[in-house]
């Protein structure tokens, strides 16, 4: 399964790195489109939702993605948009409690995976936006290479085991440490911002990264289910390996768009 790992990523981060670094912006919101639909039926797979329910989420991520390419403003409308295909149903389709945790599960979810690639997009259009993602895909990158070999070789004291017995103290310190590195690095390669800032916002970056790892991996043990999918080898499916990213992009986002990186 290691194996698998590292030829998924060899194959894969070439393509991904090429289609920030080169690809027009409508590619990027195609791939982060696909992206964010391939997640949401992994979730609806996860969470038991009635085949509706994930039609009419999936048509509220295409509406969605769409608004996205007027801008941020319209997140609100795309969000919207789920909820109210998700009433449709449940006003119809009603039986009390069960259908009570379906609509909550949907709701949920929904919001997850479109916030978290909705993001994902937004940043790109940010100036000088497409470096700021290879910043955000070094801390978490980094942090989820060095917490796996930090914690395979180091790890002696677990962090949350009711959560994920396989993630350690030592993990979560060994990706704190290569997801700075990292992001820092490039961040002072290509003139970001100052060492300090770029120290401090990928350490910030790399702890919430590590929170929605964390998030998933509550998700995954509630609804019982060991890998959000199988699509990538040794990595399990899309969720699986986006699920720091999705977490952490948000937050980079309001960030940069705060401090005028987004006027």
């Amino acid at each position: 399964m290691h194996l698998y790992r590292v030829l998924t990523a060899i194959v894969l981060l070439p393509a991904l790195l090429f289609l920030l670094l080169k690809g027009p912006l409508l590619a990027i919101l195609l791939v982060s489109g696909l992206a964010a639909l391939l997640a949401w039926h992994e979730y609806a797979r996860m969470a038991t939702l009635p085949f509706p329910v994930f039609l009419g989420g999936a048509l509220a991520l295409v509406m969605g993605f769409f608004l996205l390419k007027q801008g941020a403003g319209l997140l609100l409308l795309g969000l919207w948009s789920g909820l109210f295909l998700f009433l449709l149903y449940f006003l119809r389709h009603f039986e009390g409690q069960k259908s009570l945790f379906h609509l909550l599960s949907a709701m949920a979810g929904f919001f997850y995976v479109f916030l978290g690639f909705g993001h994902l997009f937004l940043i790109v259009t940010l100036p000088q936006g497409r470096l700021w993602m290879l910043y955000l895909l070094a801390s978490i990158f980094g942090t989820d290479t060095g917490a796996f070999y930090a914690g395979k070789t180091l790890g002696r004291h677990k962090l949350i085991p009711r959560v994920s017995p396989g993630k350690t103290w030592e993990g979560t310190f060994g990706g704190l440490f290569l997801g700075i590195l990292l992001a820092v690095v490039l961040g002072l390669h290509f003139e970001l911002g100052k060492p300090f800032h770029l120290f401090l916002l990928a350490g910030v970056l790399s702890i919430v990264g590590q929170l929605g790892d964390l998030l998933e991996s509550l998700l995954k043990r509630g609804f019982g289910v060991k890998d959000s999918g199988t699509l990538l080898p040794g990595h399990g499916g899309i969720l699986d390996r986006t699920d720091a990213l999705i977490f952490a992009a948000p937050l980079l986002y309001w960030l940069l768009h705060l401090k005028g990186y987004g006027q």
